[in-house]
């Protein structure tokens, strides 16, 4: 099976900078847009051909049995690395548990510095101090890291470990013809004044107070009946409880619904997950489980009940029902959580860098008060037509809240992407050191844009 034009693109941007002898490459490239066909049809098989020996290293039981068959289905047999099993000495690729690695380091020490190439899936992870003990180890290896969501909850950036990024097409550039169009249904806001932060994110004990209860798990329901009946859809949810809870009442309505848990049995929660897949059951509530690296592209729907203000955590969990699947026409997302209010459509543009991490921005986005739809700016709701006569205010401008030191590190390319004005624009001339003519030529660039949003 050929890459993609896009996939190919990135692979070989991937391969140069092996070439060039970078050390630490990341390659971004959202949710189900082929990620891991990227690495392993376009860049693992090239340097196993040069006898380079491989590590893949995942950091999930699930990831690692999937990237086994998808290495498999290209013709490279990888040993396991896990629990059970250690090094293979005849393999050249193997497919690693980061928590095994860890804790076998010491005694694994010889064959890690054999390894040439380290593939580090959902590469947002690496900046924990586990992760960097054990890379610092693989001292003749490469790495390339992969993510959908370079950016961490806690604000650290990857530079410590990447020194170059490969970066694939975005969301918005991916639909409609490799990623499935997002449709956005927002009944409800939950009121979260109440409810704590710890560690950058709401307190789940808070949390279980305004979600977990009746209220809420019957709007759950009754907005999937209404917007996508009987179709295979993902709840997210904030404890193994609620889960359980909104499993149970989904099922009390008639809808085949199961709740999966890092408790349950590995094999009984790899049937939950593929009876989904298979049309056995048509919802399944989660707490953490499949938010990241689960695909099942025939899912439809997710139904957003924990709140988060994470945006990493907010981008895996819709990324999942974004894959594009035979029959399936669009992505409905139900969010009851306030998340899309918060974090942005899908497919907004959010800026990041080695350096600094994620740019705070504010996405704006309208919510149609006769059918509950949000969606991006525009005169008209896409579902009703209810109109919107003010809906062209002038965006948030983000370029003030940054400091001259951010500016100066983050890239020109993505400085103008969240300008919107000359004053902006004057700013980056003078914090960079640019001279006029740059400015006049942004402001056009900068015009074009905005004509082309207004368009669309």
């Amino acid at each position: 099976m050929k890459l993609r034009p896009y996939q190919q693109k990135n692979a070989d941007e991937i391969l140069a900078c092996l070439a060039r002898d970078v050390r630490g490459t990341l390659y971004v490239l959202p949710t189900a847009g082929g990620k891991t066909a990227v690495v392993v049809r376009g860049v693992i098989r090239e340097v196993v051909n040069l006898g380079w020996p491989v590590i893949f290293l995942v950091h999930r039981r699930e990831l690692l049995h999937q990237s086994v068959r998808t290495l498999a289905r290209v013709g490279i047999k990888a040993s396991v690395v896990d629990p059970d099993h250690d090094p293979d000495p005849l393999a050249l690729v193997h497919v690693c548990s980061i928590d095994t690695l860890k804790a076998r380091k010491k005694r694994l020490a010889g064959w890690l510095r054999t390894i040439r190439l380290v593939v580090i899936d959902e590469a947002h992870h690496t900046v924990a101090p586990g992760w960097q003990a054990l890379l610092e180890m693989l001292i003749n290896a490469q790495r390339v890291g992969v993510s959908a969501t370079p950016f961490r909850g806690d604000g650290k950036p990857l530079g410590a470990l990447f020194d170059e990024v490969v970066r694939g097409p975005t969301v918005a550039e991916l639909t409609p013809k490799w990623l499935c169009p997002a449709e956005i249904w927002a009944p409800w806001t939950p009121d979260l004044t109440s409810v704590t932060i710890s560690r950058g994110d709401y307190a789940a004990s808070d949390l279980e107070r305004v979600m977990n209860n009746d209220t809420v798990t019957r709007l759950a329901v009754n907005q999937y009946a209404a917007r996508m009946p009987g179709e295979p859809a993902i709840a997210f949810c904030v404890s193994v409880d609620h889960a359980r809870y909104v499993a149970t009442q989904f099922s009390a309505a008639g809808w085949q619904a199961v709740s999966v848990d890092g408790n349950m049995d590995p094999d009984a929660r790899d049937a939950a997950i593929q009876g989904l897949a298979s049309g056995r059951y048509q919802v399944l509530t989660s707490c953490e489980i499949v938010s990241e690296g689960t695909d099942v592209p025939v899912v439809a729907g997710a139904i957003l009940l924990r709140p988060t203000k994470s945006v990493l955590k907010y981008m895996q969990q819709v990324g999942r029902v974004l894959r594009i699947c035979h029959g399936k026409t669009r992505a409905c997302i139900i969010d009851i959580a306030g998340n899309v209010e918060l974090h942005g459509l899908p497919e907004a543009d959010r800026v990041w860098t080695l350096e600094s991490g994620l740019v705070p921005q504010v996405h704006r986005t309208i919510r149609c008060p006769k059918c509950h739809r949000r969606f991006a700016p525009g005169p008209f709701c896409p579902s009703c037509r209810h109109e919107f006569r003010y809906w062209d205010r002038p965006a948030v401008p983000m370029l003030t809240t940054m400091a001259d030191s951010a500016i100066r590190a983050m890239p020109t390319a993505d400085l103008e992407r969240i300008a919107v004005s000359v004053i902006d624009l004057n700013r980056i001339a003078r914090v960079k050191g640019f001279n006029p003519g740059w400015v006049r030529h942004a402001t056009e660039r900068m015009r074009d844009r905005q004509n082309e949003r207004r368009r669309a």
